[in-house]
């Protein structure tokens, strides 16, 4: 039952409110008819009666306001992507052009989501988001693989799950800026059954998302075969520990003491490539993640269980990471001016943190 309600509101998303609204309408209309037969009965459940319909109206509320989202990636477009763009339409045989955003971030990922306007009467529009380090530090082969996934997700009807999920959470919240927690009955109320409600919620979800993503490592070995989308799956393993190990530990610790903003990420992502991939660390590093412990708010599997579902029980041996996948997918202006871009945002963040710390 608690699976079934929550495929529903990752289905509906914020919409999967409209039942606890009209519950609520139809509360206060039973109360009204009451008023003239059951005058002090009506009278003494007055209190419970309206905050009922009024946290049913800031629900309401949250579903028509619904607050925007803004991303700081970069969006694009065929000219400076032509080669990512390429292997997307490949990979994905319902590609439809108008329907497809593409964004490229800082994160060591990639990810695809997925937005149905008005419950979903209409066309989805899918957005893609792959990481500038991926690219950088992968070759052409693990990025095919990845993006394997990502649109496997998409074929799967997994990519609206999230995004429905946000919106259902932010218009059941939404209550509580008409009705403040601490100076309400209604809103206390509300944010404890807000609080159990998305407790259960992110611990049903963390489920299927584990669920989901073996899905579609099975979806990407279909495309790319079992043997491509496991050597994706060992190097984003190992190249995601080499990459924290070499470059953002060291690069927090510089932070921490730092008069001045320190050299930027994508300047030592660049300057430490070949350590990043070297052979005999990198082997190591996979080797660790098949025992590392697991965090159980994670929402993907362990990187074991990943492997066992594609039919590995071991580590297998997997070509080394020659070339860069950027050199081919994005233009090489594109490449340059994106790096230089987002070290320029990190370079002015970090230094407004030194600042405050000095």
């Amino acid at each position: 039952m608690n699976r079934l309600v929550l495929k529903i509101i990752l289905r509906l998303g914020r919409y999967a409110v409209l039942p606890v609204v009209a519950l609520a309408c139809a509360i206060l209309a039973i109360w009204l008819m009451a008023m003239d037969r059951y005058t002090i009965a009506a009278l003494v459940t007055a209190p419970l009666v309206f905050s009922i319909f009024t946290a049913a109206v800031a629900l309401a509320i949250g579903l028509l306001l619904p607050p925007s989202r803004k991303h700081r990636s970069f969006e694009a477009n065929e000219e400076t992507a032509p080669g990512l763009w390429a292997m997307w339409k490949d990979l994905d045989h319902s590609f439809v052009r108008s329907n497809r955003t593409l964004l490229i971030d800082t994160d060591f990922n990639a990810s695809i989501g997925e937005v149905s306007r008005y419950a979903g009467l209409f066309r989805r529009h899918v957005t893609m988001t792959v990481g500038l380090p991926l690219l950088i530090i992968l070759d052409e082969r693990a990025v095919r693989a990845v993006i394997a996934h990502e649109v496997a997700h998409a074929q799967l009807r997994h990519t609206s799950g999230g995004t429905n999920l946000a919106d259902f959470i932010a218009a059941s919240e939404n209550v509580l800026f008409y009705a403040d927690p601490e100076q309400t009955i209604t809103g206390r109320i509300a944010r404890a059954l807000l609080h159990s409600m998305l407790e259960w919620l992110e611990k049903e979800y963390r489920a299927l998302s584990r669920e989901n993503e073996l899905c579609a490592d099975l979806g990407a070995a279909e495309q790319v075969g079992r043997t491509e989308a496991a050597r994706a799956l060992v190097l984003m393993e190992a190249c995601g520990t080499r990459l924290t190990d070499l470059v953002f530990k060291p690069l927090e610790k510089e932070v921490l003491g730092a008069i001045n903003a320190p050299r930027p990420p994508f300047a030592r992502i660049l300057e430490q490539l070949e350590d990043i991939r070297a052979p005999g660390p990198m082997a190591a590093a996979a080797v660790a993640g098949l025992s590392r412990e697991h965090e159980p708010d994670s929402t993907h599997p362990p990187f074991d269980k990943r492997l066992a579902n594609l039919g590995y029980t071991e580590i297998p041996e997997i070509d080394e990471v020659r070339t860069s996948a950027i050199d081919r997918l994005l233009t090489p202006d594109a490449a340059r001016d994106l790096a230089a871009r987002f070290d320029e945002d990190w370079r002015k963040k970090a230094q407004a943190w030194v600042s405050v710390g000095m």
